[in-house]
């Protein structure tokens, strides 16, 4: 059954396309592998270090596509993290409060590593609509002002609630766009309306690479980080805290 991964799984799962024996197995976390049980506030308001674009083709090496999904940094950054998330996912939002922002801060801004932005909805129709509405609101913002849907993304992470309760229904998602720069309300239900089929199957299309042909297992937050020259990649399942992150930042530039 779909569910999400705490920081009880394993850290660093190797991949079954690449070999990676030269990177001397897992990465240990010790005391810092276990996130605290204290709920982060979300400061939804704050931009994160670096810029989203817009970015078109695949990877090289995953075969991941990147039209339609935002990718926060720029592309001739060494590394690639591609992010798979559900909002619905209590570990996802954790992974965005806490993780994410040092990894902008630290690695995004310094050309290091750029982060894509993928959709793996495992909670029901919510999530797919939920992640349906973020494919429109990024063609919504893309164009124009490509943060703004970075903006819209946080902003529906405050806003989630338990699963399946109605937070993250079709309604309440329009209602929350009223309060996101950048992205009209009226747009992002014209987008849903006339062009439901395109992002579902685009949302499939993610769900499709990272479990049928990266063989990752449908649970959220799942990632996969790659060196870009060497084509070599590790999966990290679950919101493991920045250190894991950190620790395969330094594996996979050494590579």
């Amino acid at each position: 059954m779909p569910d999400d991964r705490s920081a009880d799984e394993p850290p660093i799962t190797v991949s079954r396309r690449t070999a990676l024996a030269a990177l001397g197995g897992v990465v240990s976390l010790g005391a810092a592998g276990v996130y605290a049980a204290s709920t982060l506030a979300t400061n939804d308001g704050d931009a994160l270090a670096g810029d989203f674009h817009r970015a078109d083709g695949e990877s090289a090496h995953l075969g991941v596509n990147y039209a339609g999904s935002p990718v926060l940094g720029s592309l001739d950054a060494d590394l690639r993290l591609f992010y798979w998330t559900d909002y619905q996912c209590p570990y996802c939002k954790r992974f965005d409060v806490d993780t994410l922002p040092k990894l902008a801060e630290n690695h995004v801004a310094t050309g290091d590593l750029a982060i894509v932005f993928l959709e793996l909805p495992v909670f029901g129709a919510d999530s797919d609509v939920a992640a349906a509405a973020s494919k429109c609101a990024w063609r919504v913002a893309r164009d124009d002002d490509p943060n703004a849907w970075g903006r819209w993304h946080r902003h529906v992470f405050a806003q989630q609630g338990d699963k399946n309760d109605g937070w993250a229904s079709e309604t309440q998602l329009y209602d929350y766009t009223t309060d996101v720069d950048g992205i009209p309300e009226d747009d992002l239900r014209r987008c849903m309306a006339e062009r439901r089929d395109a992002v579902t199957a685009a949302v499939q299309e993610d769900v499709t690479t990272a479990v049928d042909d990266l063989g990752l297992r449908r649970a959220t937050p799942a990632f996969v980080m790659s060196n870009v020259e060497s084509g070599k990649w590790l999966g990290i399942p679950g919101a493991q805290p920045y250190e894991t992150f950190e620790k395969v930042v330094e594996r996979l530039q050494n590579t």
